[in-house]
């Protein structure tokens, strides 16, 4: 589902990474761990297409990392507890994404399953600039899953979380078998769940 075949990122002459390849297959989940500063969240911006390659190639389901086909696959969520419009209601930051996507019906009906989903009903109708870091962080998550991507890129989604929550989030990706997800966590129980992961602190 995602491949990287010596890829890189520099910043500057500053390579954060480079010489990276992997291969994660359709339906596992691969954990990047590492240090602050080692990289994790630029491997993820460019393996999610919000960022470019420096070298290399990458690609989801055979298309290359940025192209509109690559993007309609991937669900993103990088910084959960930020990225929302904080005048708008959890509600309202779904619907918005879920109204681009698909017909107005669908798009309510998506919406409705993803606030019981993730416990979000409570807080449908206020504004998320009022809404603590763990519920942002559960309305980015819910927001990356609109469109049943094929792949999913997470960074940090479970820092603001309750053992609750993180539940919720376990779950949510568990009921989806078919989901490839690239995972950058501190928490070991995060790992653990993963078939695969990668050191960017140099060990494989």
């Amino acid at each position: 589902m995602l491949t990287l075949d010596s890829g890189g990122r520099r910043f500057g002459r500053r390579w954060v990474f480079a010489g990276l390849s992997l291969t994660v297959p359709e339906g596992q989940w691969m954990f990047v761990r590492g240090r602050n500063g080692t990289g994790k969240t630029t491997l993820l911006r460019c393996v999610s297409g919000t960022l470019t390659l420096s070298a290399g190639r990458a690609s989801v389901a055979g298309h290359p990392v940025g192209s509109l086909a690559a993007r309609r696959l991937t669900g993103v969520c990088l910084a959960p507890e930020q990225g929302l419009y904080g005048r708008l209601s959890a509600r309202d930051n779904l619907t918005l994404v879920a109204r681009l996507r698909m017909p107005w019906r669908q798009a309510n009906r998506t919406v409705a399953r993803l606030e019981e989903e993730f416990d979000l009903l409570d807080h449908a109708t206020v504004p998320t600039d009022r809404c603590s870091a763990g519920t942002r962080a559960r309305v980015s998550i819910a927001r990356s899953l609109i469109g049943d991507p094929a792949l999913l890129v997470l960074d940090e989604p479970d820092r603001s979380l309750d053992e609750q929550a993180r539940e919720q989030l376990w779950h949510a990706l568990a009921r989806r078998p078919d989901l490839t997800c690239v995972i950058a966590s501190h928490h070991s129980a995060s790992r653990d769940r993963c078939q695969q992961q990668i050191d960017l602190g140099g060990r494989r």
